[in-house]
């Protein structure tokens, strides 16, 4: 039997891609030639869901985060929901293939592909503050005080920090994703992290000059030890060499109010657990053919994306 390839993208549309024609977002979609999508940042600013739209466009199913059914229920437009509803709201599923079961928690669905083989695709979209590499440089942005990166315990305050933002969330997924991994079920996770990863900020990295420091951040180092895999790195293992930089893409126009300029990094990821799942390839789609293995001249949003080609056994 011929092995399957299938392609994953992870996508943050930058609220409900309202910076260009919707039709532009659906176009780098086309173009990826994705099976399945992770995206993020569904909804608009007037808090209307864009996945329907550009599901139809594509052809493809969906499911969306559920917290987006409560947005409805109570009527964003109505009542002044926090603003981190809406950011966990906005988060879907799209595919290619037929969806047939969804995660306990609520947070993947399972996919049949045309071989009959099934699959998992999770997804998820983490706070954005307080955001560790801001605080390292001292842009002010919302929440999180300055770390001095040359403090004797800066690596011990910068993992505090993305723990405090990130590790209730991050740890219902991977309780949801654990759930399914002990059935030894090939799994995929996309999403944007709002953190770099531990393979990135090494202390040969930060000696290159890329960072300020070196720090073992604990999300990806949770992700990890769950089982999953980094896609771009385990296709481009030298951080140095390849730092696959997918923020920010372009310039934006609600960047921080600093003097520094934004720092670039690698927040966006495609993640996946698997016997025999072996990653061909993996890309990034943006707004440059400096920055972007596929580029686009008018791309839509503030994030590259991440394309990961994979061939099952």
């Amino acid at each position: 039997m011929a092995n399957t390839n299938l392609k994953v993208l992870s996508y943050n549309i930058y609220w409900g891609g309202h910076r260009q024609p919707l039709e532009q977002t659906i176009e780098v979609i086309q173009k990826s030639g994705a099976d399945l999508v992770g995206l993020q940042e569904n909804v608009n600013r007037e808090y209307e869901d864009q996945t329907p739209e550009i599901a139809k466009a594509l052809g493809f199913s969906y499911i969306r985060h559920a917290v987006l059914d409560a947005l409805e229920e109570f009527g964003a437009k109505g009542n002044k929901l926090r603003a981190r509803w809406t950011q966990q709201a906005g988060q879907s599923t799209l595919t290619r293939y037929p969806i047939t079961a969804q995660s306990p928690g609520g947070s993947g669905v399972q996919v049949e592909l045309p071989s009959r083989e099934k699959v998992w695709m999770f997804n998820t979209h983490l706070w954005h503050y307080p955001y560790v590499p801001y605080q390292l440089l001292n842009v002010e942005f919302f929440e999180g005080e300055a770390i001095d990166p040359n403090a004797a315990d800066a690596e011990e305050q910068a993992i505090l920090s993305a723990r405090i933002g990130h590790e209730t969330e991050v740890n219902k997924v991977l309780w949801d994703i654990k759930n399914i991994l002990h059935f030894e079920e090939t799994v995929f996770l996309t999403g944007d992290f709002n953190e770099p990863s531990h393979l990135d900020w090494t202390e040969a990295a930060a000696q290159a000059g890329l960072y300020p420091l070196k720090v073992a951040y604990p999300t990806s180092m949770e992700v990890t030890k769950t089982g999953l895999k980094d896609t771009f790195r385990e296709f481009y293992p030298d951080p140095v060499a390849v730092p696959g930089f997918t923020w920010p893409a372009g310039t934006y126009p609600d960047s921080p109010n600093s003097s520094i300029s934004d720092p670039a990094d690698r927040i966006d990821f495609v993640y996946f657990a698997g016997k025999g799942v072996k990653v061909k390839n993996v890309q990034r789609l943006g707004e440059d053919p400096e920055t972007s293995d596929i580029a686009f001249p008018e791309y839509p949003s503030d994030h590259r994306a991440v394309l990961a080609t994979f061939e099952l056994p």
